[in-house]
């Protein structure tokens, strides 16, 4: 049923559009493009020490997994509420709604990423290719916490409607407080000690050794990412499973 439900997702997002697998790929680029103009040329930044990678190569590789998280974050979130008719009218597992619309989303953003990974090989800096599997694993990390938070978002929104409101603008707030668009040594020197408590900070730094550095083997950096993710997946699945008997008294 689940991957119903995924092959579902996909092709309500491609319906009607002659191109819409074009502008999959095309859309984030052209978002690439942009930041890596306005910070990369206008504002002159740079990559920390220890990178010898141009500068929207280096951002590239962190921007899309956000993009990913944060696009996933929003559709989990309105799953139950997108989904109120079928809730209604049939008898099913209702967490897979939200793990298809995640699920959908970061096969989608995975397949850019693929993308993004040639273009950066072919014009700007060799990627270690034996380490895109640690760095797929720091990714499924990263979609484990996803769906935890997700599962939070999903099963709140169905009782507070604001929270559709209120997300895109924590999530903006999150994106600049991560080092995904400049180095952490750009931040004041009491800010820098604060990245460490940003999860996502964990993740995108992460990535970048993994892919520009060579890191290949799991350490415990992965170990404390994929506990952390475990632990929100299980509180969100909790929550979830809590409220869910609710759902259709407030849809």
């Amino acid at each position: 049923m689940l991957k119903i439900l995924i092959e579902r997702e996909i092709r309500s997002r491609f319906i009607g559009s002659v191109s819409g697998w074009i502008w999959l790929v095309v859309t984030p680029l052209l978002f690439l493009a942009i930041y890596a103009f306005v910070f990369g040329v206008i504002f002159r930044a740079r990559v920390p020490e220890g990178f010898a990678v141009p500068f929207w190569s280096w951002l590239a590789v962190a921007l899309w997994p956000w993009l990913a998280f944060s696009e996933g974050l929003q559709r989990a979130a309105g799953s139950i509420n997108q989904h109120a008719a079928l809730i209604s009218k049939v008898a099913f597992p209702r967490h897979l709604l939200v793990h298809s619309n995640l699920a959908s989303v970061f096969l989608l953003h995975s397949i850019g990423y693929l993308v993004v990974l040639l273009c950066v090989e072919w014009f700007a800096t060799d990627i270690d290719w034996l380490s895109l599997p640690y760095t797929f694993a720091v990714i499924a990390a990263l979609y484990l916490l996803a769906l935890g938070l997700g599962f939070m978002l999903a099963s709140t929104q169905v009782f507070l409607r604001d929270v559709e409101q209120l997300l895109p603008t924590v999530l903006l707030f999150w994106f600049f407080l991560t080092p995904i668009i400049y180095a952490p040594e750009m931040m004041p020197e009491l800010l820098q000690g604060l990245l460490i408590y940003n999860p996502m900070t964990w993740w995108v730094e992460e990535i970048r050794e993994a892919l520009f550095i060579g890191k290949r083997a799991p350490d415990l950096i992965l170990l404390s990412m994929v506990i952390g993710a475990s632990v929100v997946y299980a509180a969100g699945r909790a929550m979830f499973n809590h409220l869910s008997p609710h759902f259709e008294d407030f849809l």
